[in-house]
């Protein structure tokens, strides 16, 4: 196994966050690696370099997702019940209590979150609360657009609207995975079912893989991605929920299918699969296998691979190691903006902002 050592840049403004690094410690550039970026905004195009640029503690593990809003803000929750904000400089910017795992960001910038273990509430940029909607016990929104915001209720499925009223419920069974789409949402249900439903509520199709579903799904371009516990990645026809291909792999897929802008499908299994629109396997690599983290699409033909071992390593659409680092400790989650900023989420709670 060869992997390319990443050279780290550090930039830690700790300005007036309490929870900052006080004395934030320059780390050595191996020889040979990359150079520190230049200052800037990269396009949303740009290939992560392996630069940091700063980090978090928020002082306790991460729940779940970190979600990613407008101008490089991101937004999580802590094991403590804390909802954190911070914006593109690394700066906390609401702290606030919250309940479930993870929140979401409309497109107007407002955090959407548990604010106990059965209401779903919408946060202002300030941290004031601007609705509370009773939904039932939910671990957080799993989607949102600038009409809907779907969570998973036990069974259920419930859209809720961003003014706060409750759109409909329906029974899908327990939902671990969403993408929203044109007109809807597509979930996944454990060793179970895709199913598409339309923005009123109704069953559009429902598909279920070989082996039942697993990983997550994702959609891109009028097609539904998903993964099987029988194994392989299936193209489905949001339309009509169809399959378009199936491309397949030894074991279930774990983590992904996940999908690059420029279309490149990443998916990982015994190994991580890279897959073309139109179904044709590029290429397969053993070497970084996805631990339970997984794989999160960013740039616009790259993936960021949380790997086992406390690997963290960027990879190219055909296949090729961009950087690799063991700086991060144990991933946990990880997240992209639209303008090339990837943010790392780790066991011990401090989040990475790598550029």
């Amino acid at each position: 196994m060869s992997s390319q050592y990443v050279g780290v840049g550090v930039y830690e403004d700790v300005g007036t966050c309490p929870l900052c690094d006080p004395t934030p410690a320059a780390m050595p550039t191996p020889k040979g690696a990359l150079a520190p970026a230049a200052s800037g905004t990269p396009a949303p195009s740009a290939r992560s370099a392996g630069v940091l640029m700063w980090t978090f503690d928020p002082g306790a593990e991460l729940r779940g997702r970190i979600a990613t809003g407008a101008n490089g803000s991101i937004y999580f929750i802590t094991r403590d019940g804390v909802l954190h904000g911070l914006n593109s400089a690394g700066k906390e910017t609401m702290r606030r209590d919250a309940d479930g795992s993870s929140p979401a960001v409309l497109p107007d910038g407002t955090v959407v979150a548990m604010s106990s273990k059965s209401e779903l509430a919408a946060i202002g940029p300030d941290g004031a609360t601007l609705w509370r909607v009773e939904i039932g016990a939910s671990a957080g929104p799993l989607a949102a657009t600038d009409r809907a915001i779907y969570a998973s209720a036990g069974a259920d499925l419930v859209s809720v609207s961003t003014s706060g009223s409750l759109n409909w419920r329906v029974s899908v069974g327990p939902v671990t995975t969403a993408a929203t789409t044109p007109d809807g949402v597509v979930v996944g249900t454990s060793r179970g079912a895709v199913t598409a439903l339309a923005s009123d509520g109704a069953v559009v199709w429902m598909f279920t893989p070989d082996g039942g579903f697993s990983g997550s799904v994702a959609y891109a371009d009028d097609v539904v991605y998903a993964g099987s516990a029988g194994g392989g990645v299936y193209a489905i026809d949001l339309r009509t929920g169809n399959p378009i291909w199936h491309v397949n792999s030894a074991h279930a897929v774990t983590t992904g299918p996940a999908v690059a802008p420029s279309g490149t499908i990443f998916a990982s299994s015994d190994m991580i699969y890279g897959i073309s629109p139109d179904g044709q396997l590029r290429w397969k690599d053993p070497t970084l296998k996805p631990g339970e983290a997984g794989l999160f699409a960013l740039g616009s033909d790259s993936v960021f691979d949380a790997a086992t071992e406390n690997v963290g390593a960027v990879l190219t659409g055909d296949g090729k190691y961009v950087w690799t680092s063991r700086s991060f400790g144990k991933i946990t989650t990880a997240a992209s903006s639209p303008s090339g900023m990837l943010y790392v989420g780790t066991s011990t709670g401090r989040i990475f902002a790598v550029r």
